[in-house]
């Protein structure tokens, strides 16, 4: 009976091998008949020229580098946006030995753009400081330099197409100076020597009944300085009012002036110190406007440090 059950075995299995052979009938597979084309090569579809494709290509992988323009330091190629804002009419740090450059890119200016200079130039400001830095990368390929000079002479549309336009920025009030007069020979009135404890930010002191001329530096990016409108120069006891009720209040429209012995150029003011009470300190305020944006300094959000140092003492 034993050997009866093992040959039954050994049958069983035979017949179970023989049905999985090479010769058995399967099923057919619904996926064979699939015909599985090789997939199409992508279309881009940017347009070579364009800020995205400029970004993606040449930006990005080639100058947004760690330690380099990786937001570590301007222009910063991490985006297309940052790399807009940080390019287009953005003012240069490093210029070349004769000024020539004002901002990065200049739409439909390469001549004007920096950023062109800096990919062309094998000695910009110093021996092989060619962008890529020839010692630091690769420069570009002179068909990537094309396509930034497409770019830049384009318009150097941002990601909406659209051309950047000048900026006009509100006058910037630099500095001012008390002088006794006009000429070559002259004394300095706010100098620190002649400040409340010799410290430059204090009130500069004066006699009372003193004539002295005061000049105030203004620059703007898109006006020339004699140019420049209001010109007010506003005194007041009250550094953070200047109103016309405010105590010691006076105006002064100041004139413009250029110096024949140099390129130092002024709106001044004539003041008299007999127009104020000794023993009071006086606050100065300027005004001045390019025609679209007003400026004024000292401002009223500054720390009381910046007015006292647009201030004068006047002594009993």
């Amino acid at each position: 009976m034993r050997y009866l059950s093992l040959l039954f075995i050994v049958l069983v299995s035979v017949a179970v091998f023989q049905g999985c052979n090479e010769d058995s009938e399967l099923p057919a597979n619904p996926y064979d008949q699939v015909d599985y084309e090789t997939p199409p090569t992508p279309v881009d579809t940017l347009n070579p020229i364009s800020l995205a494709a400029i970004h993606r290509d040449i930006l990005h992988p080639r100058c947004a580098v760690p330690g380099c323009h990786d937001g570590t330091f301007e222009p910063d190629y991490r985006t297309p946006q940052s790399s807009y804002s940080t390019l287009v009419y953005a003012p240069i740090i490093k210029n070349n030995a004769d000024s020539t450059f004002d901002f990065r890119v200049v739409p439909y200016n390469r001549d004007m753009s920096v950023l062109y200079e800096r990919i062309t130039n094998c000695c910009f400001a110093n021996q092989n400081d060619r962008m890529p830095q020839d010692n630091i990368g690769v420069p570009l390929e002179d068909a990537l330099v094309q396509r930034i000079s497409g770019w830049i002479m384009d318009g150097a549309r941002d990601m909406m197409g659209t051309v950047g336009t000048y900026p006009n920025q509100a006058p910037n009030i630099g500095f001012y100076l008390a002088i006794d007069q006009l000429g070559v020979n002259f004394t300095i009135f706010s100098g620190t020597e002649n400040r409340v404890d010799q410290v430059f930010y204090n009130p500069f002191i004066m006699a009372a009944n003193t004539n002295m001329v005061i000049g105030i530096d203004v620059q703007d990016d898109s006006t020339a300085v004699s140019q420049l409108q209001f010109n007010k120069l506003r005194m007041s006891y009250d550094p953070d009012d200047f109103s016309p009720s405010a105590p010691g209040y006076r105006e002064y429209t100041t004139t413009f002036f250029s110096s024949p012995f140099g390129p130092e150029q002024f709106w001044i003011a004539n003041v008299n110190t007999s127009q104020f009470q000794p023993g009071n300190v006086v606050y100065m305020r300027y005004y001045v406007s390019d025609g679209d944006a007003t400026t004024e300094m000292p401002r009223d959000e500054m720390p009381l440090q910046y007015k006292t140092y647009w201030s004068f003492y006047i002594t009993p």
